[in-house]
């Protein structure tokens, strides 16, 4: 994360600075929006790590910052909406536009950054922990999804040892007492049942690639086709109730339902051609996976919002699957 902030410090920088004199090419607009959507998720990441950890905030109230880092949440939507014209000058071709509104975002999200920061320091929080155990907890939620992909490719005939050890990776890897442990400062205990928990999952891993070969293509099929026929559901449900999705699909960084089934059938097309490669295969299954799950809680929740008459915003978070997402939870103060 700290590397990516330098960047970020380098890029805010004139832009003549960074990418020479004259008209700025597409390609040099293009990195430049895409970095400055990396770098808005990591600022949106540690939103959300610290208003989901009440000590932290219990902290950052004692000191009487609380209102502060409100604040720096509101300026971080500031930089979301130049971010977002930046993506939207760039697909118009406008690249000098595209170059000065991802600046303007990326300058942005180095305030918000370095203002946390220093609030979290104030609190007597170590940002380098925070951090740690974030990716940690992150770690843990990976792994969870492995086991579940794991389970839905095993073959029915898989024996109950092989079984047995993804139920203990998973009893192995609960979130709530890590999160408990973490905030008791015993990180290293966190990091060595993950650990333990990713050697049981190896020894799926090499029971599926020495016994279950052949089985594997026709299992992905099957997955690939369970996935893609959920959200289509999503999709056919919502338009017979005249349901505009097109705000929850730019959330994503999408322009059109199409668009984003075209997506999906590029990735499934990519994970059946690796069936010969099943560690790869599971990783691509997993990248699919996580995206249909986010869509699709977020077109539920669009879906909720008309039912019940709250309007058509879709307060959900955007995934970077297709041009950019860019979208955060709401936050607020506590």
């Amino acid at each position: 994360m700290f590397a990516l902030l330098v960047s970020v410090a380098m890029i805010t920088a004139p832009v003549s600075a960074i990418f020479g004199q004259g008209q700025v090419q597409a390609t040099s607009a293009e990195k430049l929006v895409e970095l400055a959507e990396r770098a808005e998720q990591q600022v949106n990441n540690l939103i959300d790590l610290v208003y989901a950890n009440e000590t932290i905030l219990d902290a950052i109230e004692a000191v009487g910052l609380l209102g502060e880092l409100a604040d720096n949440v509101t300026l971080y939507y500031e930089g979301v909406d130049n971010l977002t014209i930046a993506q939207e000058t760039l697909s118009l071709e406008d690249y000098d536009g595209a170059v000065y509104y991802a600046t303007e975002a990326f300058s942005i999200f180095r305030e918000v950054f370095s203002s946390i920061y220093v609030i979290l320091e104030d609190a007597g929080f170590h940002m380098g922990k925070i951090i740690d155990n974030q990716g940690l907890l992150e770690a843990i939620t990976r792994q969870l999804q492995t086991i579940d992909r794991l389970r839905q490719l095993l073959p029915e005939d898989t024996p109950d040892e092989i079984v047995q050890l993804l139920d203990d990776a998973e009893a192995l890897l609960d979130i709530e007492e890590a999160k408990a442990l973490l905030l008791e400062g015993k990180a290293t205990e966190v990091r060595d049942t993950l650990q333990e928990a990713k050697e049981l999952i190896s020894q799926v891993y090499v029971y599926l690639k020495e016994h279950a070969e052949g089985l594997n293509a026709w299992r992905i099929d099957g997955y690939c086709e369970r996935v893609r026929e959920r959200i289509r559901e999503r999709f056919r449900n919502g338009n017979q109730l005249g349901i505009d999705f097109t705000d929850v699909l730019e959330a994503f960084g999408f322009q059109s339902e199409n668009q984003f089934m075209e997506t999906l059938e590029e990735m499934i097309q990519t994970a059946k051609g690796k069936k010969g490669e099943f560690r790869n295969a599971l990783q691509d299954l997993n990248d699919i996976g996580q995206m249909v799950q986010d869509m699709d809680q977020a077109l539920a929740q669009k879906m909720n919002q008309y039912q019940n008459g709250y309007g058509s915003g879709n307060g959900n978070t955007g995934g970077n699957y297709g041009q950019g997402g860019n979208g955060s939870g709401g936050k607020g103060g506590k």
